[in-house]
This record gives C-alpha cells, structure tokens and sequence, in this order.
C-alpha cells in the first residue's frame, strides 16, 4: 500500500455514552450516524463519544477521585453536549438558553473545564454508570480503547444533532434498531450490536450486563457482525505494510461463502474453524469458497478450509492459473446462496488491475461490496505492480464502480467503512493527482525510476519507496499507452 505510513499499534482513549429514555417497553436509546465525511467508518451507526483531549483532566467530578476514570467521564460528558446538546450529570438543571451557549462555544474551541468553571457547573459520578471497555480489533485502521457508561437523559432537555461529523441523530427502540440492522438498513461495529441486544432485555441489572458484555462477546468465539449475515474474521497474515491482517468474510444465513480465507498457518486456520462450527451450531453452514485474487494472504488458507468441510473454491480464471479451483467465475456472473428470508445472492465483478483476475463480489440488497484488494480500508492505496498489475486497468475498474449500488465497503485489509462512492471517488482523485506528480517528475532526458520515485512520491515515507517505485511503474506505462511517457531502457522521459 503505498502511500499510508505505518500505523501505531497503540489505542486512543475514548468514551461513549449510551444514553436512555423511557423505562419498560418505552424505553430508546440515542444512536448516530457518522457523516460520509469522516475518515473512520464513514456511514456507520454508533453510540455518542469520541477520543479523551488532556483538557479533559481538568474537569471536577464529585465522587470520583483524580485519574484515568474521571478523565474519562468528563470525556463522556463533553462529547454528550457536542454531538447532543445534552449535559449530562449536573447538580443543578440549567436553562435551555445556558446550555445552547455553552454548546455553541464548546464547538467554537472552547475549553469544557472552562466553560464549566464560568457557568459554576457541578458534576456528579454516579450519572454516568461504567458499561464496558472495548478495545478495536487489530484489523482496524485506527484503534481505540473505549469505556461506555450508561446515562439516562437529563429531563427537560431535548437532543439534537448538528451536521458536520455526524450527519442524524435519533431515539430508537433497541428492538427497532436491530430489525434494520436484519434488514441491512443499518451498519455498526460490535460494541453497538452487543449493547442493543442488552437492552432489548430490560433494565434490571443493566449496567452490569453491559460491563461483561465485552467479555461474553468473545463465548465461544468472538463474531464481529457488522451487517447481519456478514461476519468479518481478521486472519494474521504476511501483506505488505502497514497491514497486518487479512479480512475474511463470512457471508449469508442458512448457507454461507467464505470470502478470502487468507492464512495457512494452523493457529489461524484453527481459529477460522471455531467460527464456522459456531456458526453451524445456529443453522449456518459453510457452503462453499469465493477468492478475490490469488495472492498468498487472501488465498493462503483455501487448501485447509477444502480439507475442512469439502466444499468448492470458486474463482476467476486467471485467478485459478495459480490457485486450484473447482468452479471458475467471471464478471456477472451470480452465486445464488441459500436463504431463510431476504435475498443472498452475490454477483461478481471482474476488477483487474491489482491482478488479472481480481474479483470484487456485490451483496445488492445490503448494497455491501466485498472488495479484497481492489479497495482498501482506511487512507491507504493498493500497490499496483507490473506487469501483474495494470493502471489502466485499476483505474477502469474503479470507475466501473461508481456506477453499481454500493454504500458499504468490506476490504481485504483495514477497517469497513460506508460512503463507498465517495470514497471510491477519491480514490480516483488520488491516483489523478498521483499521475499529475509523476508527469511533473519527467523531464526530456531519461531518468531512472528511483530518482523519479523520489519526486513523486516525496509525501510518502521512504520506507515504502521500493513499493512506491512498483506504482510508479504502473503510472509511467499508463502514460507510454497515452503517449504521454517515452521508455528509454530503465529510463523514463516526458512523452
């Protein structure tokens, strides 16, 4: 991937608030959708919060003693009136006009412990009840160690959402929420999925079924489901940087395909295997194999699973020159999976351009498509290395998409994400102005590739240049087909 440097393994601190209303059958939570503007999981449902800042600290909480928990709740509290306008946790109830104010500076810049030193704002502890410490999964492009609470909205005040990071708010019955989560109209990660399901429980004992909520995630084996029927399992694999990890995906109800089982090694096969017995163990059986391209940390562990449960591994000619498979697919071709209710059937998309026979794989319903290194998670890009890779092709590839009805992205590497569309958009972009670099770094006499890898990708680290210089290549013969670059030996010259 050639432009994302390498990425700190550490979390970012942070807190979210599940915050209530109602009691019994009434009861709602208060969920957000995440604009499509924002770099982490762009159109994804969640909970109100956001990262701890060191002003944070500053904040006086009664009964709660200096240190990591009151950080974290002045965190809760600030984010609550940033993206609610809510205020959560106050001795004394404030006017409507107070609280707008101070919301409307909070959002200006304005320091929250400052603002609450003004208004002589007091804070209680016990508003805010620890509901669980989830840390992101490694695959992730940005990982968090985040601590909710559960807090009851404060009467007499109303929530609302401003546009910008967040682009709707609303009250939801948690029963509600996750019927559009079946339907495919909501998508979130698995914190939020194991909160609603808390909830539609009741109250009784609430906090602390939400406190070991994390812990039973992971009985018998941990299922990040982020659309119902699509179930990502990160694989340890051998990618080139900065990832670390391989996304297999495991889609459908009754019957499933498994997207990518990326890894041969037995730790991570074994793991695999846990999940799909699981799996089994609810009506869900594996029903066959889907490769996007035939790279080793995306087909690396096709022969075990084959051996497993001895179904087929469906794949694109090309694709098949190198791995064994027993069905071949191209572009439109359909995979009708068997269902309890709604539509599963998958249709694929030849999208070379990473390889010659890359398939990306489009779940219409959903609108999810599961695009292996077509399109990566998070900021990176995907290497494009000739003469396997092809620039023309890639870029071909990702305009096709623009056209088809995706919303959802589930890459090979990184994080899902919504927006597909803008990001894929951008990603033209980027290329683009990749292009733009590189034409600018020819000159009429032949250069070298590393002098020119220099110039063009000078906003990449150095440390990527050698994967960097493969792209190149791939942008100059992109250029020498529009008669825009000339090849002079191993040198390159302005067409």
């Amino acid at each position: 991937m050639e432009t994302e440097p390498a990425r700190s393994t550490r979390f970012r601190e942070s807190a979210a608030v599940v915050l209530v209303r109602g009691r019994g059958d009434s009861l709602e939570v208060f969920w957000v959708k995440r604009s499509d503007a924002v770099g982490y999981m762009p159109g994804f449902h969640a909970f109100v919060g956001g990262t701890v800042l060191p002003e944070d600290a500053e904040l006086e909480v009664d009964g709660v003693a200096e240190g990591r928990d009151r950080l974290l709740r002045a965190c809760a509290m600030r984010e609550v009136l940033e993206e609610t306008g809510l205020l959560v946790g106050l001795t004394e109830p404030q006017p409507a006009a107070t609280l707008s104010s101070a919301r409307r500076r909070l959002l200006g810049g304005e320091s929250f412990p400052a603002l609450a030193r003004e208004y002589g704002w007091r804070f209680r502890a016990d508003a805010l009840d620890f509901a669980g410490r989830w840390q992101t999964p490694p695959f992730a492009s940005a990982r968090f160690d985040t601590s909710f609470f559960l807090a009851r909205a404060p009467t007499g005040q109303e929530a609302s959402v401003q546009p910008g990071e967040l682009a709707s708010g609303e009250w939801i019955a948690p029963a509600r929420a996750l019927e559009r989560w079946k339907k495919g109209e909501a998508t979130f990660a698995a914190p939020i999925l194991c909160t609603l399901e808390e909830l539609t429980l009741g109250e009784q004992g609430l906090a602390a079924r939400l406190a070991l909520a994390p812990e039973r995630a992971g009985q018998p084996v941990r299922r990040i489901e982020l659309k119902w029927g699509v179930l990502l399992h990160p694989m340890k694999t051998r990618p080139l940087p900065p990832a670390t990890h391989t996304n297999a995906y495991l889609v459908g109800e009754s019957e499933m395909a498994l997207i990518d089982p990326g890894s041969g090694e037995p730790a991570e096969l074994e793991a695999l295997f846990e999940l799909i017995d699981a799996l089994a163990a609810d009506g869900r059986r594996l029903g066959l194999v889907l490769l996007t391209h035939h790279h080793p940390d995306h087909a690396g562990g096709v022969e075990g699973v084959r051996e497993r449960y001895g179904v087929p591994v469906l794949a694109h000619p090309e694709t098949a020159r190198h791995v064994r498979a027993d069905r071949l697919i191209g572009d439109g071709d359909t995979i009708a999976l068997a269902r309890d209710a709604g539509d599963w059937t998958l249709h694929a998309f030849h999208t070379p351009g990473h390889t010659r026979g890359h398939l990306c794989f489009l779940h219409e319903r959903t609108r999810s498509l599961f695009t292996g290194d077509h399109i990566t998670g998070g900021a990176g890009t995907v290497i494009i290395d000739p003469p396997e890779g092809d620039m023309t092709a890639y870029m071909a590839s990702l305009e096709r998409l623009t056209r088809e009805p995706v919303e959802t992205l589930f890459p090979g590497h990184g994080s899902p994400q919504g927006a597909a569309h803008k990001r894929i958009r951008d990603l033209i972009a980027h290329r683009r102005e990749r292009e733009t670099k590189v034409m600018a770094a020819l000159e009429p006499e032949p250069l070298p590739l590393a002098t020119l890898v220099e110039r063009a990708y000078a906003d990449t680290p150095r440390e990527l240049w050698p994967y960097a210089e493969r792209s190149l290549l791939a942008h100059l013969i992109d250029l020498e087909g529009r008669g825009l670059a000339v090849r002079d030996g191993e040198r390159w010259r302005a067409g």
